[in-house]
């Protein structure tokens, strides 16, 4: 949003130095009627994207005013294509006012309007040898899938169609774009260890580089970058979470943790234990932050979290990178409906609410 908002300013201001029609304020009301939306909606939008549980089609989209956090619609896409969604919903990002949804147990990437509404689809169920969609990145009018049959999958955000691919490692999961480069972490089902490294340029793999084993997220804000994994197969699971720099293809580990997020310099993390060893399960959760810039670690960042908060099982990490604001996701799995607290980017609670789906993985915010 913000780069479409700088165009914007940049060609407004090109029209009145050169004498033509001034263009229309930047403020002038959204209106979602004109993208084809069902419903009234906020220009203000938070989607939550609950993933479901595997193999009961049941992900959903959740759209909330994230103003206010009051929920418009428990299930965006089914109200606005009058279909749902299918099986395991993977991942969801932001990019140009479109979103990009991938869909891992019914194998599809689509293409969203700001509404919600579908506008292209890429089915990979005739590529086996690509194996299902897993994680995204976008740039520059391309869309970058890793799919878990080892691939990263580049794809024309114009008409949904793959444009070239290449072999990676085992499994890749999350991946991200930087500089000209894009990143992806591959767990190998527990056995790899490396990061593939590829040339937006030519889209050819550039390096491979050796981390800890069966990493699982990537992150980067500002030019930094995290990882956080399993570091082992089951039930060895070390947790690791680590800085990792480009310039030097080194890493070192800050902590553990289950979940991060990154955002204007700082990296969040959750880290959710839980102890199998008796029935009911029990969670143990701590948060802290990283300073990047500085290597500082706080553990008090999150102020006045409810008390059940320290107990639930956390299954997601996000932050609103309009606002600075906080999203810690709980999960019920099976049992019923997650749960999203709401901190102010001081780390102040501002509220919870229900996720109104199972297995709420992450929220991507767009106004």
């Amino acid at each position: 949003m913000k780069k479409r908002n700088y165009l914007y300013a940049a060609l407004c201001g090109l029209t009145l130095t050169t004498g033509f029609t001034a263009c229309e304020d930047d403020d002038t009301p959204w209106d979602p009627m004109q993208q084809g939306s069902k419903i009234e909606m906020a220009s203000t939008r938070g989607f939550i994207l609950n993933e479901g549980s595997y193999g009961l089609n049941n992900a959903t989209i959740t759209y909330f005013d994230y103003l206010t956090d009051k929920p418009y619609a428990h299930d965006l896409y089914q109200t606005q294509n009058e279909k749902n969604i299918g099986d395991t919903g993977q991942d969801l990002i932001e990019e140009d006012g479109y979103f990009y949804l991938a869909v891992y147990g019914s194998n599809y990437v689509a293409k969203l309007n700001g509404v919600g509404k579908e506008i292209g689809r890429l089915s990979l169920s005739d590529r086996s040898d690509l194996g299902q969609p897993r994680y995204m990145a976008a740039d520059n009018g391309f869309l970058y899938v890793t799919t878990y049959g080892g691939y990263v999958v580049k794809v024309n955000t114009m008409d949904m169609s793959i444009v070239d691919q290449v072999k990676v490692g085992d499994n890749p999961e999350q991946i991200v774009e930087e500089n000209g480069y894009i990143y992806c972490v591959n767990s190998g089902w527990g056995k790899d260890n490396r990061l593939s490294v590829i040339r937006e340029r030519d889209f050819q793999l550039d390096r491979h580089v050796t981390i800890f084993d069966n990493p699982q997220a990537i992150v980067e804000t500002d030019g930094y970058f995290a990882i956080q994994g399993y570091g082992g197969e089951y039930p060895d699971y070390t947790y690791p979470v680590a800085v990792f720099n480009p310039a030097t293809d080194t890493y070192q580990e800050i902590g553990k943790g289950t979940n991060i997020a990154a955002e204007d310099g700082t990296l969040y993390v959750v880290n959710c234990q839980t102890d199998y060893s008796s029935y009911p399960y029990t969670n143990t959760t701590e948060f802290y932050t990283y300073d990047f810039r500085t290597g500082n670690i706080n553990r008090d960042f999150l102020k006045n979290a409810p008390a059940e908060l320290a107990s639930a099982s956390v299954y997601g990490l996000s932050v609103n990178d309009e606002t600075g604001h906080i999203y810690v996701l709980t999960t019920n799995f099976v049992s019923g409906d997650g749960a999203v607290y709401h901190f102010d980017r001081q780390g102040n609670y501002v509220g919870s609410f229900s996720s109104y789906g199972q297995c709420p993985r992450k929220i991507v915010f767009e106004d």
